[in-house]
């Protein structure tokens, strides 16, 4: 169980704090002040601590500074204040706190870092690291904290033309803002470009808070000064990650979302829009290489009869087990789709008509022969197969509409091209 000290004297935020940690099953420890604070830290095991700037007697700035030089202070802290000045930020950032919090938007900032997930190394040693820096110095200082903390997933560069050039993506960029033969800015601006998930943190000596919001505005997502302590370069790393895998868990859930989007809830083939849409796109493909592509489409005969005579819930097996058969007999290169009600349409990349015929008669086959709950089912088909000319998308999915239903007009459980 994920462990959090709370070191505030003010109750209301203290409860605040409490209830959330106790709904998501999170042990709670307070303190008043650093002395109660290094009590609990002596008798527990804490793994994130969480502080505000006015404590009891003293201030978080004086707690946190305490805080680094004893035994627990690789522990990463969070600050929380009601003021917002660049200048107490900037105090606390440089004593090593991971994060600050304004109090008005506790909850919505607290939630990211109440998780029974590890806060620890094992975050940074499953991600890909890249290294920017053209001082030799400050790149085997950098290697040497890494080596330290058993993290060796990095990769070091003292070029920028070499990083930029570099097909490979890394979940995140540590890159020097003073580089020979281009700016870290247009360094990071160029990987904000082409990576948009990644996580990129500048490091540099200069101080300066235009310098910093200048380097933010371009996609950097944290600035951390040099030189820097072990302790918090590393806290930062940390915290920084955390920040990553929750973006990359919004991406995974994003693209799921937008999956489901082209995804028919029946057969779970693409539907008629995404269909539409990739056809397009496999013809202009295949126009721009001079390579074949065949289109067919078929439909299930007399399927309003056996709707009519079983059942909906029998005419929905029949689809389900139709489009079942179409992902066990088909290729992965070909895209499968259901274009409507018992219309179903299959896009054939660097496949000829007589390919595409031979394909559709296997299928038409393979149909035939599915076994249904209702014994006395027997399914067939009737196809259209058409081999791209010059035709648009829609011209093509006319073509082999047409001949689906000349295919019908000619007996059914047969195939027109």
């Amino acid at each position: 169980m994920l462990s959090i000290l709370h070191v505030d004297s003010n109750f209301f935020y203290k409860e605040i704090i409490k209830d959330f940690s106790r709904e998501k099953g999170v042990k709670y420890l307070t303190a008043n002040n650093s002395k109660e604070a290094f009590q609990v830290l002596a008798n527990n095991k804490i793994d994130l601590i969480v502080t505000a700037v006015e404590l009891k007697n003293e201030n978080g700035e004086q707690f946190l500074r305490a805080l680094n030089e004893s035994e627990y202070k690789d522990i990463p802290v969070i600050v929380l204040s009601a003021r917002d000045d660049i200048e107490t930020k900037n105090k606390l950032f440089r004593l090593g706190a991971i994060d600050f919090i304004s109090k008005n938007i506790l909850i919505d900032r607290i939630k990211y870092y109440i998780n029974l997930e590890d806060f620890r190394n094992k975050q940074l040693k499953d991600i890909r690291i890249a290294v920017l820096d053209d001082n030799e110095l400050e790149l085997m200082i950098i290697r040497k904290i890494f080596e330290m903390n058993n993290i060796t997933n990095v990769d070091y560069y003292t070029e920028p033309e070499e990083l930029l050039n570099k097909k490979e993506e890394y979940s995140l960029y540590i890159i020097d803002f003073i580089l020979p033969t281009m700016s870290g800015k247009q360094v990071i601006s160029e990987l904000r470009k082409k990576y948009k998930y990644a996580f990129i943190i500048s490091i540099s000596a200069m101080d300066n808070e235009k310098i910093i919001s200048n380097i933010l505005s371009v996609g950097a997502d944290d600035y951390i000064l040099k030189p820097f302590s072990e302790n918090i370069f590393m806290a930062r790393l940390k915290a920084n990650v955390r920040t990553f895998l929750l973006l990359q868990e919004l991406k995974g859930k994003n693209l799921q979302l937008k999956t489901m989007v082209n995804i028919d809830g029946l057969t779970s083939l693409y539907n008629h829009k995404y269909m539409y849409e990739r056809l397009e796109e496999e013809i202009k493909s295949a126009k721009i290489y001079n390579n074949k592509l065949s289109l067919i489409m078929f439909d299930i005969d007399k399927f309003k009869l056996i709707n009519d005579t079983y059942g909906h819930q029998t005419g929905d097996e029949v689809l389900i087990k139709i489009g079942n058969e179409l992902k066990q007999q088909l290729r992965k290169s070909y895209v499968i789709g259901r274009y409507g009600g018992e219309e179903f349409i299959l896009i054939l990349p660097e496949t000829d008509l007589k390919g595409a015929v031979i394909l559709a008669e296997r299928l038409r086959k393979g149909i035939s022969e599915i076994k249904f709950k209702e014994e006395n089912i027997t399914v067939t088909i009737s196809v259209g197969a058409a081999e791209l000319k010059s035709e648009t998308a829609i011209e093509l999915i006319g073509k082999s509409d047409k001949l689906l239903y000349t295919a019908k007009r000619n007996g059914r459980d047969r195939i027109e091209y």
